[in-house]
């Protein structure tokens, strides 16, 4: 029987088996532990800068099957652009907030959605940046569309190495490729401040996966202001 559900599994359209799988087994997709991987000072630091920064648009790479997603749809009268390069995570994730009509999904390569966003330069915008998994590892160009085409924003990188705490895991994908200040020296581009969580990781909940967030100049004041984030500067965060 299993062997039939994954032939004809592999028929159909993957959004559809997407949209199948989520009405069969609606509980297993908090997976990760829910939005921002189960993080509550995570979604904390997110309020803060909300708060904070006045955000008047979401974007989100990386939306597997969207449970940060949901957070951010229904915490958040804003419109939340959210972008997933596979079909059936994206039918999951269009089935399981059908009834938010303020997301709107693309499926697409994160670097190409965030190249194609409908949004001024001048939007005050969140970005939570989650698209990498495997040897798909976009961030570098992510990056670069983003700094280059909008003016007032907040980056948040998951899955990022937090300098002298390990207890926040982190992705590695190899030479060059680590979720790091060793290969993605974000900390010395001028065009940001860079800030990791304010807490250790063993006061946070869930899977405790360590971030990055950056604030373009405009934000920087907005950002500084707030107990939760703690600055990366460069005589202190050592790249190692």
């Amino acid at each position: 029987m299993s062997t039939l559900k994954n032939k004809i599994g592999s028929l159909l359209p993957q959004g559809w088996v997407g949209a199948i799988e989520y009405h069969l087994n609606p509980r297993r997709l908090d997976g990760f532990g829910g939005a921002f991987n189960g993080q509550c000072f995570r979604q904390l630091i997110f309020w803060d800068l909300a708060r904070s920064c006045r955000f008047e648009a979401i974007v989100e790479t990386g939306t597997y099957v969207g449970c940060t997603t949901l957070f951010l749809a229904s915490n958040c009268n804003l419109p939340v652009y959210s972008a997933e390069i596979s079909a059936r995570w994206l039918g999951i994730a269009k089935r399981r907030l059908a009834a938010y009509s303020n997301v709107k999904f693309t499926k697409a390569d994160s670097v190409a959605f965030l190249s194609s966003l409908p949004l001024s330069q001048e939007t005050r915008i969140f970005f939570y940046l989650d698209a990498h998994w495997l040897d798909h590892l976009p961030l570098r160009d992510e990056i670069e569309v983003i700094f280059n085409k909008f003016r007032n924003f907040v980056v948040m990188i998951d899955d990022f190495r937090v300098p002298s705490d390990d207890g926040y895991t982190y992705d590695d994908y190899g030479p060059g490729k680590q979720l790091s200040l060793r290969d993605f020296p974000l900390h010395m581009d001028r065009r940001v401040s860079a800030y990791f969580p304010g807490r250790p990781a063993s006061e946070e909940s869930g899977y405790r996966r360590g971030c990055i967030i950056l604030a373009s100049t405009t934000m920087k004041v907005a950002a500084d202001s707030l107990d939760c984030l703690k600055p990366a500067t460069v005589e202190t965060s050592s790249p190692l």
